[in-house]
């Protein structure tokens, strides 16, 4: 067998992450059948895709309910660094990062918490209840023509309707301990084996699939594609002030 180019592998990768995108926890070996490739092609994708940072994911948020939200923080700090190590670890901040333009510092809590009390503190742009995430499912497509959709759909206002219903609080969140603990351990991947980390965190497997069964009415489900490698990617974060009766 002559050797697979560089083309033919991220074509390869693409067909992997569409599934994993719409599935989750889908076996290696319904992906095969999905995607054609044989079982162990698709192993050792799977295997590089995730050393090489490829792809990011499943990982899980949490919608906003009547008796749960998260509240996020976009703030100014004198020394950013100092306060992100300084948040490594603190009670309720679900989330934190260093940030560079009109803030230094991005902060989610699951709790609402006074952080002007912090040294180095400056200013507040921005403190709200954080609503739904939603990561659009990636396309196989140039960046010219990617670019053309983009401001195609700005230049039109054009929504998808369905999406609406993201914004809806869920259900009344009446998750126990186990639950969390399952939150907290499958969050970052939930394609991580089951079995050792319930025995880890000594969870039953019923709970594990009941649990598992709630995560449409309370959690959105994310999974990125970087065909580059995550870390030579940038992130960008745009705070959009919008004014319409329905929202």
């Amino acid at each position: 067998m002559g050797k697979i180019s560089q083309e033919t592998k991220i074509k390869n990768y693409f067909k992997i992450f569409e599934q994993i995108y719409e599935n989750p926890t889908m076996s290696l070996y319904s992906i095969s059948l999905d995607t054609r490739l044989c079982r162990n092609a698709v192993s050792k994708y799977v295997k590089e895709m995730y050393e090489k940072d490829i792809v990011l994911g499943p990982h899980i948020r949490m919608r906003p309910a009547a008796n749960y939200k998260e509240y996020l923080y976009l703030m100014n700090f004198s020394d950013p660094f100092k306060v992100f190590n300084g948040l490594k670890g603190f009670p309720h901040v679900v989330y934190h990062a260093m940030t560079f333009g009109d803030w230094n510092t991005m902060v989610v809590t699951d709790r609402l918490l006074d952080f002007s009390t912090l040294v180095g503190f400056e200013t507040v742009v921005y403190q709200g209840v954080r609503g739904c995430s939603y990561t659009c499912k990636v396309e196989y497509t140039l960046w010219d023509e990617s670019f053309r959709k983009v401001n195609e759909q700005v230049a039109q206002s054009t929504c998808i309707e369905d999406e609406y219903k993201n914004q809806r609080l869920a259900p009344f969140l009446d998750w126990g301990e186990d639950e969390w603990k399952l939150f907290h351990t499958f969050k970052y991947n939930m394609r991580q084996k089951v079995t050792p980390n319930l025995q880890k965190i000594n969870v039953r497997y019923e709970t594990y699939t009941k649990w598992m069964d709630t995560l449409e009415d309370h959690c959105t489900i994310h999974t990125g594609f970087y065909p580059g490698g995550y870390q030579n990617y940038l992130s960008y974060v745009f705070w959009f002030l919008q004014i319409v009766d329905r929202w």
